[in-house]
């Protein structure tokens, strides 16, 4: 019996240093875990040379952290390098984390198979010294339209509570607006604090909102230590339904516009404002483009104010459009559709048409090419007469060469004329820039010409100045060189 046990005695110490060497193992910092939290899985391996597996998710999961470790151990006289890596994941759900392959000095290791459960918070109820509860004034709505929802934590009157962290409030397809907190009163022997939200569902479809979570920390009597406890609420369920008609907007509103003037100058522009009001998800109004064919216009990016009124998310949308023109034209209605949220129906709300006046004529949008009735020969300078000769064989020759001869002369005038023009039409523009009395003023000037790149730049800066309250300074020095290389035609 002795002999059996010795030999046994000296195997193990023979094969303990086989057994510790080379080896792989895998393990969890816990093989269950609450939905919320996460989990730490750790592989070791012992050897000279190790090259871990790179995890970029485990099973579906993101990887948010990796740590790695190494430490030396000496077993009998010999040395071996322990090292580990760590990967912190947050399980959605229960699994088996397969196995994975390590290279410890040129051979390949696997680890074994490890479950981790998933398993669901229990929820707080109203018998609880700590209490979390989540209300949404309502559970089925359409795209885009307000859900609001509050979460309620009340702890008993009495209880140290150190601190207070409430977890992000997640849920997909949705777009969050946080309200102001509210401030703790007490009621009914509790302490009371509520946070409120906005959901604004961006997809149709059946939607969960998870457990809310609450880190709270207590100070306990007897150790005067910190200790932290997890508070869960009770999941809610959602339905949200399409709007009809491919319709993106859902609400209740009214639409305006207005125009600075009805009657301008050529190459003045006329300055629309378009405003929407109501409630909905206002925030997600379109810019609105205009169609003009004959008229040059130029458009801001408008401008949201939004608000709470009446329990309601609500806002003002506005945007301004100048238009310019050489002659008389309309200002068509502009039309926006939505879906009526309080009659359940698709309505359509129109601005009204305005008629515009336009006196003179502008050569910035519809320049015109003079013909020889509108030259003055005793001024301009003509292309000299060629004289040709012809074959008498050809009576028809001499008639085309003079009409070449006619209508290379009226090329070269019309040049002549319009570098005239030009100049003049440049300094024109100068003086107009040197009167301008405020960037109001300049940027009506400028926005004629806006098909130019440098001219635009000008104006953005000029735009942000008027209806962003802007600091932007323009160079009018800069101003007249950019005008005097540009053809205003």
């Amino acid at each position: 019996m002795n002999k059996i046990s010795n030999l046994g005695r000296i195997l193990f110490f023979i094969f303990m240093p086989i057994m510790m060497f080379a080896q792989v193992s895998a393990s969890l910092d816990k093989i269950a875990v609450i939905k919320g939290d996460s989990a730490t899985y750790t592989i070791t391996a012992t050897g000279d040379d190790i090259e871990f597996p790179k995890l970029a998710s485990i099973e579906g999961h993101p990887v948010v952290g990796t740590s790695t470790s190494t430490s030396i151990s000496i077993i009998n006289g010999n040395m071996q390098k322990v090292k580990k890596v760590s990967y912190t994941f947050t399980p959605e759900y229960t699994f088996t984390i397969p196995n994975y392959s390590i290279i410890v000095d040129g051979k390949e290791e696997q680890t074994e198979p490890i479950k981790i459960k998933v398993i669901k918070p229990t929820a707080s109820t109203s018998n609880d010294d700590l209490q979390l509860f989540l209300k949404i004034d309502k559970t089925e709505a359409y795209v885009g339209e307000a859900l609001k929802a509050t979460i309620v934590f009340k702890y008993k009157v009495g209880i140290d509570i150190i601190d207070i962290a409430l977890e992000d409030f997640k849920i997909k397809h949705f777009f969050l607006k946080t309200l102001d907190q509210t401030k703790p009163y007490e009621e009914n022997g509790f302490i009371v604090l509520k946070q409120s939200y906005l959901l604004f569902p961006q997809l149709a479809g059946d939607y969960t909102i998870d457990k809310q979570l609450i880190n709270v920390a207590i100070r306990e009597y007897r150790t005067n230590m910190k200790r932290w406890t997890k508070v869960y609420s009770k999941e809610l369920n959602l339905k949200i339904k399409p709007l009809p008609s491919n319709l993106s907007i859902q609400g209740d509103y009214t639409i305006s516009a207005s125009v600075d003037k009805l009657q301008t100058k050529a190459n003045d522009p006329i300055n629309l404002t378009l405003t929407i009001k109501g409630s909905g998800n206002i925030d997600d109004i379109e810019e609105f483009k205009l169609d003009m064919q004959n008229e040059v216009v130029y458009s801001t990016k408008p401008t949201i104010n939004t608000f709470i009124k009446d329990g309601k998310y609500s806002g003002t949308f506005t945007q301004k459009i100048s238009i310019i023109a050489d002659k008389d034209f309309t200002i068509p209605s502009i039309e926006f559709k939505y879906f009526d949220i309080k009659n359940k129906k698709v309505k359509t709300i129109k601005t009204k048409s305005f008629d515009i006046k336009v006196k003179g004529s502008s050569k910035a949008i519809a320049p015109s090419i003079q013909t020889n009735q509108n030259i003055n020969t005793n001024t301009v300078q003509v292309a000299p007469k060629i004289v040709y000769k012809y074959k008498e064989s050809n009576p028809y020759l001499k008639y085309i060469f003079a009409s070449i001869g006619f209508v290379l002369g009226v090329i070269a005038t019309y040049l002549l004329l319009n570098k005239k023009t030009k100049k003049q039409d440049t300094r024109e523009l100068s003086i107009r820039i040197k009167k301008a009395k405020n960037d109001k003023d300049l940027y009506n000037i400028l926005l004629p010409y806006s098909h130019n790149i440098k001219i635009v730049d000008i104006i953005k800066k000029l735009e942000e100045n008027i209806y962003n309250k802007g600091s932007n300074k323009i160079n009018k020095d800069d101003l007249y060189d950019i005008v005097e290389d540009y053809d205003l035609k």
